[in-house]
C-alpha cells in the first residue's frame, strides 16, 4: 500500500485525526477537495475554551470572548444572564482549520488540496481511490472519511445516515452591535421550526446572525426563516449589511454505525454532532482522539478488520453516546412547546435564582446536563409557574 492512512476531508476532524495518527510513526495522507483549507466557512464559529484548549490551537484566532446569554422568547420575553468566566469563544474558523492543517503536516502527514475522490474500490488489505482528473490511483490501508454532513466516504461503505438534519441560513454582516459580550438566541416556529436563530458579535459592528429549520417538512426555506427573524427583530437588524454567507447542514442523531473493514468516519460524517445547538467542533475533536487511539492500535497489530475496528464505536458511545441521547430527548420535548409556552418558561427562568442554576450547570459542551435540570424544574412547576405569572400580570391565556 501507498499509504498507511488516507483521510478525507481537511477540518477540524479530518486534520486532528490525522495529526494523532501520523504522530505514531504512521504515513498519513490528507485529501482536501477545496483549494484553501477552512472554505467555504459553513460554521458559527463557536467554540467552549474546553475545545480551544483540546484543539490546542493559538490564542490569537479568537476574535471576541463572550461571557452573557439573552435569550429572547418568540412573544417578547427576555432572558439575560451575564458570567465572570467566558461561556463561548467566537472564533476565526479559517484560521482555525489552517492551524489545524498546519499541526497535523508538522506531525508528519502529507496534505493534497484541490484533490476530489471521485470513488474507492476495496481491494485486499484496504482501499484503492480513484481522483478526478488523473490517471493514476491512491491505495490505503486505512481509509477515513472527514467529509462532512454529506459524506461520500459514508455512502463508498453503504452506511446509513439519519434522515433529521438542522439547516441554516447564516452570513457575517455588518451591523451595530449594543451588546458585545452576549450571544443571542431567538425562539419561536415562524422563525426558527425545530431550532433557533443566533446572533455572535465579533466586535461593535460585526455580528455571524443565522437561524434554519430542523424538521424533515419544513413549510418554507431557510432563506425564508432568515428574513423572518430580520423582520421580527427591527430594533436589533435594522442597519444590517451581509457581508458574506455561512450557511450550512448540521446532520442530527445516530449512524448505526460509524465503520467498516479498513475504514471509519469521524466528525460530521460520523454525526458527532451537538443535537440542541448543531455544534460539531469539539465533539468532532473527542470523535478524533477516539478514532486515531482505534486506527493506530490496529494499524501496530496489522489487524484492520471489521471486528478490529468495531472497537471504535464502542469506545465512542461509551464515551458520548448518554449526552447524545439525552439530548435528542430534550430535543423532542422541546418540539412539543408551543410559542406560548416557551414564552412562559423564559418569564419564570429570568430569575436571580435560576440565573444561578444556569450559570453552575450550564456547559455548551454537554447541554444536556442543564437541560434536564431546567426541563425536570419547568414540568414540576408548570401550575405554579402559570400561577405566578398570572398573579404578576404577565401571563398570557
Amino acid at each position: 500500500m501507498e499509504w498507511d492512512v488516507i483521510v478525507i476531508g481537511a477540518g477540524p476532524a479530518g486534520c486532528f485525526t490525522a495529526k494523532l495518527i501520523a504522530l505514531s510513526g504512521f504515513k498519513v495522507l490528507i485529501l482536501e477537495e477545496h483549494q484553501e483549507i477552512g472554505y467555504p466557512v459553513q460554521c458559527a464559529g463557536l467554540i467552549s475554551p474546553r475545545a480551544m484548549e483540546l484543539a490546542g490551537v493559538d490564542k490569537n484566532t479568537v476574535l471576541n470572548n463572550l461571557t452573557g446569554l439573552r435569550v429572547y422568547s418568540p412573544l417578547d420575553a427576555l432572558f439575560n444572564v451575564e458570567s465572570s468566566n467566558d461561556l463561548a469563544l467566537a472564533i476565526d474558523r479559517v484560521k482555525f482549520d489552517q492551524e489545524l492543517a498546519t499541526k497535523a503536516e508538522n506531525a508528519g502527514a502529507v496534505l493534497m488540496k484541490g484533490v476530489k475522490v471521485d470513488g474507492t474500490t476495496r481491494i485486499a488489505g484496504g482501499f484503492r481511490l480513484t481522483v478526478a482528473g488523473r490517471s493514476k490511483t491512491i491505495s490505503t490501508k486505512l481509509l477515513i472519511g472527514a467529509d462532512g454532513a454529506n459524506s461520500s466516504v459514508s455512502k463508498w461503505l453503504r452506511l446509513s445516515r439519519p434522515n433529521l438534519r438542522a439547516v441554516m441560513y447564516a452570513v457575517d454582516a455588518q451591523m451595530q452591535c449594543a451588546d458585545t459580550s452576549s450571544i443571542s438566541v431567538f425562539l419561536g416556529q415562524n422563525l426558527a421550526p425545530g431550532w433557533f436563530g443566533w446572533m455572535i458579535p465579533l466586535d461593535e459592528k460585526t455580528c455571524r446572525v443565522g437561524t434554519g429549520y430542523a424538521l424533515v417538512k419544513p413549510a418554507y426555506s431557510p432563506q425564508h426563516y432568515f428574513q423572518e427573524l430580520v423582520d421580527q427583530n427591527p430594533q436589533i437588524f435594522k442597519d444590517l449589511k451581509i457581508i458574506r454567507y455561512t450557511s450550512g447542514i448540521v446532520p442530527l442523531g445516530k449512524m448505526p454505525r460509524i465503520y467498516s473493514a479498513n475504514a471509519m468516519l469521524v466528525g460530521d460524517a460520523a454525526c458527532q454532532t451537538k443535537p440542541i445547538s448543531g455544534g460539531g467542533i469539539y465533539m468532532s475533536l473527542r470523535g478524533a482522539l477516539v478514532c486515531s487511539q482505534t486506527a493506530v492500535e490496529a494499524l501496530r497489530e496489522d489487524n484492520l478488520s471489521e471486528v478490529k475496528i468495531s472497537s471504535y464505536q464502542k469506545l465512542w458511545e461509551k464515551e458520548m453516546e448518554e449526552e447524545r441521547a439525552s439530548a435528542m430527548k430534550l430535543r423532542e420535548s422541546f418540539l412539543n412547546f408551543s410559542d406560548e409556552d416557551i414564552d412562559l418558561v423564559i418569564r419564570f427562568l429570568n430569575k436571580p435564582k435560576y440565573h444561578k442554576l444556569i450559570l453552575k450547570y450550564g456547559d455548551i459542551d454537554y447541554p444536556s446536563y442543564l437541560g434536564k435540570k431546567l426541563l425536570n424544574l419547568v414540568l414540576r412547576k408548570n401550575s405554579l409557574i402559570k400561577a405566578t405569572l398570572k398573579i404578576s400580570g404577565k401571563f398570557r391565556e
